[in-house]
């Protein structure tokens, strides 16, 4: 164990046994994700650096505080990438943060989600015990289970301090199309070439359009392309929209504004999320921006904006929460690790 480690140990071992809660932090660029929670900090930030990294094995391992900038930069000098496309924030975003809070860009639907690239963690419990679980290769399943746990568990159990990454080829090339149509008619559209073999790895529409990313070979992109037809975007401007959806900058909340989001079945009508603004996962995640506050539904989060202090995640039913609260207690008897930033009984 190397001595920041044994530092936030120490820390989380000491707020144990006084039963005092803490905040655990590294770049604060999720502070307005989950309930408002309170309690001394536990500062991440310092615990980074990649442990280890085979681009021959397509797998790398980095302390939590790593910046998803640095990975990317890192990746990129041997030509792959993290399958999940997360944000990078300015490049204070760090990996421990990425999978706490279970971000993901718009190749989600393609290429999965965070739980779907981690292969194991290490851990430090609500006891101030460290624990590791999963491996390095896939292969290696043991506490897989409780790896993918972590993902959007948004720290309440337990202070991530490693994690392990599949990594995939960097595409050979990739650009995006645009088609002027309704949301309707975007949502059918989604999904009947969702269905197809094309080299998608990216379906939103915003604002009267739908926009396409193709991403892979040069003969593959090419002949999609040429099928699809549209308007093809500019690369600058499509860089920087997929960057923006991947940020959660295309919609931003004014004063008493809400941004809600959705997510469920692809085929869901549009009503599902009444005032749609933005569709992303090919119809499977969903935004918009309200002015009014209720508790809320299954499927829906009170995702920026509004009361911080109510509950904002979709409600669950009672058997759902007393195993949330079974899981709560074997990791964090005290309740001390980002105490309520889930659930306010959480």
């Amino acid at each position: 164990m190397d001595d920041l480690t044994a530092q936030l140990e120490q820390q989380i071992q000491q707020a144990y046994t006084t039963k005092s809660p803490l905040k655990i932090q590294a770049g604060n660029t999720k502070a307005y994700l989950g309930r408002d929670s309170s309690g001394e900090v536990v500062d991440v930030a310092n615990h980074s650096g990649v442990i280890s990294y085979s681009p021959t094995e397509l797998v790398i391992r980095a302390r939590a505080g790593t910046k998803i900038s640095h990975l990317n930069d890192l990746l990129s000098e041997h030509q792959q990438r993290l399958p999940f496309e997360p944000p990078s924030f300015a490049g204070e975003a760090t990996i421990g943060g990425t999978v706490a809070a279970n971000q993901t860009g718009a190749s989600r639907p393609w290429f999965g989600g965070v739980k779907d690239s981690l292969l194991g963690l290490g851990l430090i419990n609500g006891y101030g015990e460290t624990m590791q679980f999963g491996g390095q290769v896939m292969k290696n399943v043991a506490g897989f289970d409780v790896t993918r746990l972590q993902c959007g568990a948004m720290g309440s159990l337990g202070l991530i301090t490693d994690v392990s990454i599949k990594v995939l080829p960097e595409f050979k090339t990739g650009h995006t199309l645009t088609f002027e149509m309704t949301a309707e008619a975007a949502l059918q559209t989604m999904l009947r070439w969702a269905n197809l073999s094309l080299p998608i790895t990216g379906m939103s529409h915003l604002q009267g359009l739908l926009y396409v990313r193709l991403q892979g070979g040069d003969s593959g992109v090419a002949s999609a392309s040429e099928f699809l037809g549209g308007e093809q975007l500019v690369p600058k401007v499509a860089k920087e929209f997929w960057q923006a959806v991947r940020e959660g900058r295309l919609l931003q909340p004014q004063h008493n504004q809400i941004l809600w989001r959705w997510s469920g079945s692809s085929d869901a009508p549009i009503h599902a999320l009444p005032d749609t603004s933005l569709i992303n996962w090919a119809g499977s995640e969903r935004w918009a921006l309200k002015a009014s506050s209720s508790t809320p539904a299954d499927g829906l989060i009170q995702y920026q904006g509004g009361d911080r202090l109510a509950e904002v995640y979709g409600a669950i039913s009672a058997p759902q929460q007393a195993l949330q609260e079974r899981i709560k207690h074997a990791f964090d008897p005290h309740g001390i690790l980002n105490a309520g930033r889930l659930y306010s009984w959480m």
